[in-house]
């Protein structure tokens, strides 16, 4: 069994993989919160990949008891976005002076 260091790994793992999806999504023009779950993409695309990147990541995570529902990974998404809208340059840090 995987310890909960291990576990938290695979889940920061799957939501690094879902973060460069969603990005290209939003690069690439679409609602990133509408398309991710259903859409299918032509073999040579670069989001066919990252797509599928994405859906190893969470096979991964949950294998070792990481189960996130699709809607969990939408808000997650959300969270990280406001974050990163709020402090660009990086979350702040107590040692930075």
């Amino acid at each position: 069994m995987s310890t909960v260091k291990e576990r938290g790994r695979l889940g920061d793992v799957l939501m690094r993989e879902f973060a460069a999806y969603a990005s290209a999504l939003t690069e690439a023009g679409y609602d990133w919160a509408a398309v991710w779950p259903s859409a299918a993409w032509p073999e040579e695309s670069r989001l066919r990949w990252l797509h599928a990147l994405f859906l190893l990541a969470r096979e991964c995570a949950a294998v070792s008891g990481h189960r996130f529902g699709d809607e969990e990974i939408t808000q997650f998404h959300r969270e990280y976005l406001a974050n990163a809208a709020m402090f660009p340059a990086g979350p702040p840090s107590l040692t930075d002076g």
